[in-house]
């Protein structure tokens, strides 16, 4: 009897749904990480277009000729194809030169995404 020689060229069928086994693992843990990385960057969208409301009503207030009166102030703020809800409030400090401002920038469901601070005085 002749033995016959086994050359095997390709995979077997257990290689085959190992490999594809691993190659699903791999994805799945891609496509999950994409998705956080998409969720991840309109939040930070969400907070630049926040932050750049928060500083224009900086601006505008250090814009003013008068000092800030005392008190809360709410103001509309449009960036970036959203309307922001942007909440001034300026304190007395221990020097009657000096205002603390607060400024703080959201949505209607994310009210508060962004607070700033600043300290002005008269011009």
């Amino acid at each position: 009897m002749r033995r016959l020689r086994s050359n095997q060229t390709g995979m077997s069928l257990l290689e085959l749904l190992a490999a594809t086994f691993i190659f699903a693992i791999a994805a799945g843990g891609m496509f999950k990480i994409i998705g956080e990385n998409s969720r991840h960057t309109a939040q930070l969208e969400l907070r630049y277009f926040a932050q750049l409301a928060a500083n224009n009503a900086l601006i505008e207030l250090h814009l003013q000729k008068s000092w800030p009166p005392l008190g809360s102030h709410q103001q509309q703020s449009s960036q970036g194809g959203r309307e922001f809800e942007v909440t001034r409030k300026v304190e007395a400090t221990d020097n009657k030169f000096i205002r603390k401002v607060s400024l703080s920038a959201g949505l209607e469901d994310q009210p508060d995404l962004v607070e700033l601070h600043a300290f002005v005085g008269p011009e």
